[in-house]
């Protein structure tokens, strides 16, 4: 008898200690993830490349429904003094042909029906390279510039430098897809004190769900090799801002033949804007991540938007 209530209070026991471990369980199970958790894609993915044959003016494109930064890079008035020259070409010819290609960034924001209320998503965004052909800035790659109206040039430099161009812009990335709101990292050869060095502009896309709205703030991450980045400060673009991006020659950077190499020339400051923002060191960690959770998009979003309000 002793012994039958020996195991019947062991076994009570047990089914006491596993209810408990059940509730346990129940308690400390994770709650559930947000509903907006699978909203934010936060794999890092290239670009859409804007069609060839796309004419971008002044404005966003066909296919595009904003224009976010189109740029016209020249070599700065008073540096062509300073270009190295060669037999096979002087130093205006050089900096005529550094201005001769344009870069496009555009967005396309979409809206989408939702019961009786229409709300706005960012559908894609896009890159491309191009020149003018027959009066018309157009996008280009090498093997469809012909294709298009483009004369080839004697030494194929044109289509060399559209090659160049094509392998650096495909460094870029959208680190962040959201419904409205993206973050996309694009290279960019930068003047940091007297040398050149290939950073990466930032930019935040911030759609605004009612209306469509965009708003585009930009900020400048570091070098690979560290160093070179300003976290402290962030520009609000202008709606379909056309960058006239002023180049700095880094005599370093070309050859014993005087041949530019893709850090030969690069800006020295972020693009117009109409408004500057500081940037909180608290949001350094999000504004300077490359890794991102859901969760920290979602933050790093709502910490964006709150600096755009008025002050």
């Amino acid at each position: 008898m002793r012994r039958a209530r020996i195991v019947l209070a062991v076994l009570i026991a047990v089914l006491a200690g596993l209810a408990v471990s059940a509730l346990a369980v129940r308690w400390l199970r994770p709650p559930a993830e947000p509903a907006w958790t699978d909203d934010y894609d936060v794999t890092a993915q290239p670009p859409e490349e804007i069609a060839p044959g796309t004419v971008i003016e002044r404005g966003p494109p066909a296919g595009w429904s904003h224009l976010v930064i189109k740029s016209l890079p020249r070599v700065r008035a008073n540096e062509v003094v300073r270009l190295p020259s060669n037999r096979l070409m002087s130093r205006d010819d050089l900096a005529r042909q550094v201005a001769w290609m344009f870069t496009a960034f555009t967005a396309d924001v979409v809206p989408e029906r939702h019961g009786h209320h229409t709300r706005y998503r960012i559908r894609a965004i896009g890159l491309g390279l191009g020149a003018n052909v027959n009066g018309r800035d157009t996008i280009l790659t090498s093997s469809t510039a012909e294709s298009f109206g483009l004369k080839p040039d004697f030494f194929g430099v044109q289509k060399t430098t559209l090659d160049i161009g094509y392998r650096i812009q495909q460094q870029a990335r959208v680190v962040i897809h959201g419904p409205s709101f993206a973050l996309v990292d694009t290279p960019v050869t930068f003047r940091c004190g007297k040398k050149n060095r290939m950073v990466r502009f930032r930019y935040a896309l911030l759609v605004d769900q009612p209306t469509g709205r965009l708003d585009v703030l930009a900020w400048r991450l570091g070098a690979e090799s560290g160093g070179c980045a300003d976290l402290s400060r962030a520009v609000l673009l202008r709606p379909d801002t056309i960058d006239e991006a002023e180049l700095i020659p880094d005599l370093a950077e070309f050859d014993r033949l005087n041949i530019p190499n893709e850090l030969a020339f690069g800006v020295d400051d972020l693009p117009p804007n109409r408004l500057e923002v500081a940037l909180p060191p608290d949001l350094s960690p999000l504004v300077g991540g490359t890794k991102f959770t859901p969760d920290a998009a979602r933050t790093l979003e709502d910490d964006l938007r709150k600096l755009l309000l008025p002050q």
